[in-house]
């Protein structure tokens, strides 16, 4: 009975300290091929990023069950030094983490392998005017999905169902977007998962993916595991929010910004190699 006391007190020390919330839950999403992209909005406005399909084949790899939360970002905050980002008032806690720049999701990520007993993902270089993260080969920590990754888990891998949002055909089953947040962030996995398993693939906060943007790039895509232009200014990020509306949910619709500037509902979903 001590043992068991002693235990629980342990238990909830960590929990306390955030300790519990330091190892994301990940999911193993097996590789397979797909048809990556949408020629529908091409094919009615003879213009869009999302075009051609193309197909890709995608190692298997880790997706994290959830979105970064508010309370473990914070956490990265208080131990390095970064500013936290804003909430505009709406929370923090479990809701998943926004406000949040390109380049300070690669250095989450690397404290954050860190703090788990990985190796970091990515080689940092930065001066004042310059910062290039350069994945580690054979690297195990935790890292952003590429563009494809994120759209192969979010139709649900070899498990995907051709649903029009990640898990579903309604989107008040699985998403928080504009039609029904309040116009607010809500809770991490509050809405049903897409078939494998992962919560909030499309809305609640738009997830950033390591690749550079190149609306042409589906032109000249590989078929096997893109990573995206070697070169370029911003960076893409998927997935919509809870501002977004239901048609902007698609789980084609491909976005960028600055890598160096926060953006409002961009937060972060946590990749890992297998």
């Amino acid at each position: 009975m001590i043992k068991n006391f002693l235990l629980t007190g342990i238990i909830t020390l960590f929990a306390l300290h955030g300790i519990a919330q330091e190892q994301p839950e990940m999911v193993s999403v097996p590789g397979g091929s797909f048809w990556m992209g949408n020629d529908y909005t091409y094919n009615t406005t003879g213009v869009s990023d999302e075009a051609p399909e193309h197909k890709v084949t995608i190692k298997s790899f880790k997706m994290a069950k959830t979105e970064v939360t508010f309370e473990l970002y914070d956490i990265f905050c208080e131990a390095t030094g970064y500013e936290k980002p804003s909430d505009g008032n709406k929370g923090r806690g479990n809701l998943p983490v926004y406000n949040v720049s390109w380049e300070a999701a690669v250095m989450f990520c690397n404290w954050l392998s860190k703090r788990n007993h990985l190796d970091k993902y990515y080689e940092v270089k930065r001066d004042s005017t310059n910062f290039k993260a350069t994945p580690i080969p054979g690297s195990k920590g935790y890292r952003l999905p590429t563009e494809a990754e994120w759209e192969y888990a979010a139709r649900g891998g070899e498990k995907g169902k051709t649903y029009s949002y990640s898990g579903s055909n309604d989107y008040n089953k699985v998403a928080w977007c504009k039609n029904n947040s309040q116009l607010t962030p809500h809770a991490v996995a509050t809405k049903e998962p897409n078939e494998l398993g992962i919560y909030d693939m499309t809305g609640n906060a738009w997830e950033w993916c390591y690749d550079f943007y190149d609306k042409a790039y589906y032109k000249k895509s590989p078929e096997n595991d893109p990573q995206g232009p070697e070169t370029g200014t911003d960076r893409v990020y998927r997935g919509g929010s809870w501002t977004s509306n239901p048609e902007d949910l698609r789980m084609t619709s491909r976005h960028s910004f600055s890598q160096n500037k926060e953006y409002g509902m961009i937060g972060i979903r946590l990749a890992q190699d297998e």
